[in-house]
């Protein structure tokens, strides 16, 4: 009885997302209000039934019904209330059934928070969010139920993913979801913006809001998604270029890049047409990634089983290209530039442009590298593996290029070439990296490496990451010294530029993390119950009772107690319990990673192995991984920064930036 009323909510929401797209171009085309609010009253009957349709979902979780098939392959009796809760997204319905539940959401919150300025549009944007929400609900009732029976119901489910049972996997999903679907918005408005055939200031307004929205979802969510990684995967890193990871990184690059755009829009009225590619792409790679997630056409532990969902995410893919590019073919010529002349000199804009560049040559490169092995395997019949290494030949430039952008780029002025107090700022910033850089080499155990071209590596990027970082205090310096140091005036006139720069400075601290990759050190070790060993500075002692067996909620944990000491002065810094763990449903075994250190390193200790009888003779594997938790830190600092600026009061293009040598008011 409840798979059927679910079925029922979700055909409903087919239907009323089919009538309010119909509904939204007939309003447009007739330019009748009634008819669109009827449009929007379809999209809010929509959201009403899906939100009620995931409810009952959860409610079959919770109530362990495996009369419905979905429960059933994805839960069990054992399973802990809170995973409970999160089993709901683990597998291919129901989180395609959380996404469609989400960008709902979203759609509804556009169409009756827009702003007067975009009336004239709303109708176009109603149309584009629906025309999406049927397809994808159409997918739910075709190919991706997540009410289809099962009878007779089982005594007992199958289980969840054990890898999925960990906390951050819980946030992670619903945290990208919720990014992906943000931009949603910002590809409504950009398809609106192509049908009506102008950009308005409100437009842009909201445009840069929802995509800031999106920035501060899709680092969190890509953050939590290497965060479970490093905790749960036992190998000490958090990033592998996994296609999935890439199809998740890739809208964050069009986004980003799409913020800068609407940054050179906003002061000068170019790129309007940019502003509109980046809108559409940015939302199209976001189901780039659903493809790769859903297809099966890749290997990883992020992906689900091959699904007939992955053709359908493909035509969609297609249908959405050929579409857009056919709106734009027709319809950009109606997007008229800006009456103010362009000048891309040595000037702000120039950076903000090059600075896109970098992001959008980034995106191009995973995108090749992703796509690659399916294309050659579709052509050849074999897969040809792009790794690592391919991305790693990039990247480091890629970084360069963002730091030399982010660093000079601040300091200049809308179309102008000179740089006030610039000279002061960067010799400054130059003296300030030196010592920046010594502590970090002091601090980071630099010298612990050997090699001799990641020495230099780590050397250089550290001082010019420390640079910019002395750049971008010295520019903030000097506007407060401007404003005379009133600060409340400051922040009511920047608070765009001040998310910037705290982003910006994320960023950099980003990289520093970044940089410890070039150093992790790894040793494996096999003692005796009650013996000690040494290592990076630390002294280990194996407990004489060797390997415990405890009860976790729903997991027996085989536990090695480890404790640690600081070599140098004998402190005991943690009681440390590395541990395999085997779930009922299975019969492998997980690990649960003992993770200890400071601001400067962490140490990380995986229990390899042990003796299945005695319990007395195990095997550690224990990393040294340097300014890693800079990278965890510097993720907080982009959302705050991202925060920040969407508390910007919008004033359009009036700031006194533009003027040759003026200091920026607006961002």
């Amino acid at each position: 009885m409840l798979a059927n009323y679910g079925f029922f909510l979700i055909f409903l929401c087919f239907l009323c997302s089919v009538y309010g797209f119909a509904s939204a171009i007939l309003a447009a085309y007739w330019r009748h209000k009634r008819l669109y609010l009827s449009s929007k009253l379809a999209m809010t009957v929509t959201c009403a039934a899906a939100l009620s349709a995931a409810g009952l979902l959860i409610y079959a979780f919770y109530h362990r019904d495996y009369s419905v098939a979905y429960v059933f392959k994805n839960s069990s009796n054992d399973l802990p209330a809170f995973y409970t809760l999160t089993a709901f997204w683990s597998s291919l319905e129901g989180s395609h059934t959380l996404w469609t539940s989400l960008l709902a959401i979203m759609g509804t919150i556009a169409v009756w928070t827009s702003s007067k300025d975009n009336e004239h549009i709303m109708p176009y944007v109603s149309a584009s969010l629906q025309a999406v929400l049927a397809w994808m609900f159409y997918l739910a009732i075709t190919h991706s139920d997540p009410f289809v029976g099962n009878l007779p119901a089982p005594p007992n489910g199958r289980g969840m993913n054990e890898l999925l049972q960990n906390y951050y996997m819980a946030i992670h999903p619903p945290t990208l979801f919720v990014g992906y679907t943000l931009l949603g918005v910002p590809f409504a408005y950009s398809i609106a913006a192509l049908c009506y055939g102008d950009i308005t200031e409100g437009w842009l307004k909201t445009v840069r809001r929802w995509t800031l929205a999106a920035f501060c979802f899709l680092t969190a969510g890509i953050a939590l998604g290497g965060r479970w990684a490093y905790v749960e995967l036992g190998w000490a890193g958090y990033w592998a270029w996994d296609p999935v990871e890439n199809s998740s990184f890739m809208p964050w690059l069009l986004g980003t890049a799409l913020l800068h755009s609407l940054l050179v829009q906003e002061k000068l009225g170019h790129l309007k047409r940019l502003s509109i590619v980046l809108g559409i792409g940015a939302f199209f790679m976001s189901y780039v990634g659903t493809f790769l997630t859903r297809s099966g056409v890749v290997s990883s532990v992020h992906s689900f089983a091959e699904s007939p969902i992955g053709p359908n995410y493909l035509y969609f893919l297609a249908s959405t290209i050929i579409i857009s590019s056919g709106i734009y073919a027709f319809r950009a010529p109606s997007i008229l530039p800006s009456d103010t002349e362009k000048v891309w000199g040595v000037s702000k804009e120039s950076a903000l442009v090059i600075t896109q560049f970098l992001l959008l040559s980034f995106a191009a490169i995973i995108f090749i590298g992703t796509m690659f092995p399916i294309v050659s395997e579709a052509i050849t019949g074999q897969r040809i593996s792009v790794q690592a290494p391919y991305f790693n030949m990039f990247a480091p430039w890629v970084g360069l290029g963002l730091i030399l952008g982010i660093a000079i780029g601040n300091l200049m002025r809308y179309q102008s070439d000179k740089i006030p107090n610039g000279k002061k700022i960067v010799m400054g910033a130059i003296i300030f990296a030196i010592p920046v850089t010594m502590f970090l080499i002091y601090m980071g155990d630099v010298m612990a490496t050997r090699k001799t071209s990641s020495l230099i590596a780590q050397l250089v990027g550290l001082y010019l990451a420390s640079w910019t970082i002395g750049c971008l205090c010295g520019d903030l310096y000097f506007r407060l010294k401007d404003l005379r140091f009133k600060y409340g005036l400051f922040f009511q006139r920047n608070l765009a530029y001040f998310g910037g720069w705290v982003a910006h400075v994320g960023m950099m601290v980003a990289i520093i993390g970044f940089l410890g990759n070039y150093r992790g050190l790894e040793e494996r070790v096999t003692v005796h119950a009650g013996e000690n060993f040494s290592l990076f500075g630390y002294r280990f002692e194996f407990g004489q009772e060797g390997i415990l067996v405890k009860q976790v909620e729903n997991a027996t944990n085989y536990e090695a107690h480890l404790k640690i000491f600081r070599e140098k002065d004998g402190v005991m810094i943690e009681d440390a319990h590395p541990a395999q763990s085997r779930y009922p449903t299975k019969d492998q075994t997980f690990n649960e990673i003992a993770i200890t250190g400071n601001i400067w390193h962490d140490l990380y200790v995986v229990l390899v192995d042990f003796d299945k009888v005695t319990g007395k003779r195990v095997t550690f594997q224990v990393n040294l991984n340097p300014t890693v938790r800079f990278v965890w830190l510097a993720i907080v600092l982009m959302v705050l920064g991202g925060l920040i600026a969407m508390f910007d009061k919008y004033r359009g293009n009036r700031s006194r930036d533009v003027v040759a040598g003026a200091w920026e008011v607006n961002g």
